[in-house]
Protein backbone atom coordinates (compact mmCIF):
# COMPACT_ATOMS: atom_id res chain seq x y z
CA UNK A 1 0.00 0.00 0.00
CA UNK A 2 1.27 3.45 -0.81
CA UNK A 3 2.51 5.68 1.96
CA UNK A 4 0.09 8.44 2.93
CA UNK A 5 1.51 11.95 2.91
CA UNK A 6 0.28 14.82 5.04
CA UNK A 7 1.54 17.63 2.80
CA UNK A 8 -1.96 18.56 1.66
CA UNK A 9 -1.05 17.92 -1.96
CA UNK A 10 -2.69 15.34 -4.20
CA UNK A 11 -0.73 12.12 -4.54
CA UNK A 12 -0.76 9.66 -7.42
CA UNK A 13 -2.51 6.36 -6.73
CA UNK A 14 -1.55 3.26 -8.65
CA UNK A 15 -4.33 1.12 -10.13
CA UNK A 16 -3.26 -1.71 -7.82
CA UNK A 17 -3.64 0.50 -4.72
CA UNK A 18 -7.00 1.75 -5.92
CA UNK A 19 -8.29 -1.77 -6.59
CA UNK A 20 -7.10 -2.95 -3.16
CA UNK A 21 -8.90 -0.07 -1.44
CA UNK A 22 -12.11 -0.75 -3.36
CA UNK A 23 -11.96 -4.46 -2.49
CA UNK A 24 -11.58 -3.62 1.20
CA UNK A 25 -14.47 -1.15 1.11
CA UNK A 26 -16.77 -3.59 -0.69
CA UNK A 27 -15.84 -6.44 1.65
CA UNK A 28 -17.30 -4.55 4.62
CA UNK A 29 -20.38 -3.31 2.77
CA UNK A 30 -23.67 -5.18 3.28
CA UNK A 31 -25.51 -6.46 0.23
CA UNK A 32 -27.12 -3.60 -1.65
CA UNK A 33 -30.89 -3.49 -1.82
CA UNK A 34 -32.66 -1.97 -4.80
CA UNK A 35 -34.13 1.42 -3.86
CA UNK A 36 -37.88 1.72 -3.85
CA UNK A 37 -39.25 3.82 -6.71
CA UNK A 38 -40.23 7.31 -5.66
CA UNK A 39 -43.90 8.20 -5.92
CA UNK A 40 -44.40 11.52 -7.58
CA UNK A 41 -47.09 13.83 -6.33
CA UNK A 42 -49.73 14.43 -8.94
CA UNK A 43 -50.16 18.03 -9.98
CA UNK A 44 -53.13 19.46 -11.81
CA UNK A 45 -51.09 20.73 -14.73
CA UNK A 46 -50.01 18.88 -17.89
CA UNK A 47 -46.34 17.95 -18.39
CA UNK A 48 -44.12 20.63 -19.91
CA UNK A 49 -42.64 20.12 -23.37
CA UNK A 50 -38.92 20.70 -23.79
Amino acid sequence: MAREFTTGKAQAVTPEDFNERVKRLLANKPESVAPEPKIRAKTGRPPQKA
